[in-house]
C-alpha cells in the first residue's frame, strides 16, 4: 500500500487484509478510483507472487504458482499469472466527511 500512496496517489483511510481477500477505504487523489484499484492489484499481485516464488519454506509454492498460471489461461485479458479476480465489488460513500 507504500507504493500507492507514494506513486499513485491512493489515500488509505482504513485497511482488513483477509485470508482470502481485501478490503479497502481509499480516496483516488485524481477521482479515478478504478484506475488506482487496477494498478494497486497489479503492484500486489507482482509482489506477492515474487515473495512466494523466492519463498524456500513455502510447501505449496508449486501449487500456488500452477493455479495463478491456470487462471491466467482461462482469461482473455491476464497474459502470464491471475492473482486477483476481476469482479471487484465497489461501493462509493457519497462524501468524504467523517473519513480523515
Amino acid at each position: 500500500m507504500n507504493y500507492c500512496k507514494s506513486n499513485l496517489g491512493m489515500e488509505v483511510y482504513c485497511w482488513c487484509i483477509m485470508t482470502n481477500h481485501v478490503h479497502l477505504i481509499y480516496k483516488a487523489k485524481d477521482n479515478n478510483p478504478e484506475i488506482i484499484l487496477g494498478r494497486f492489484k497489479e503492484h500486489t499481485a507482482k509482489q506477492l507472487i515474487k515473495s512466494i516464488e523466492s519463498n524456500v519454506q513455502e510447501s505449496r509454492k508449486e501449487w500456488m504458482l500452477w493455479m495463478f498460471k491456470r487462471a491466467a489461461a482461462k482469461s482473455s485479458n491476464v497474459k502470464t499469472n491471475q492473482f486477483w479476480q476481476h469482479h471487484n465489488k465497489p461501493i462509493e460513500f457519497p462524501s468524504s466527511q467523517g473519513l480523515s
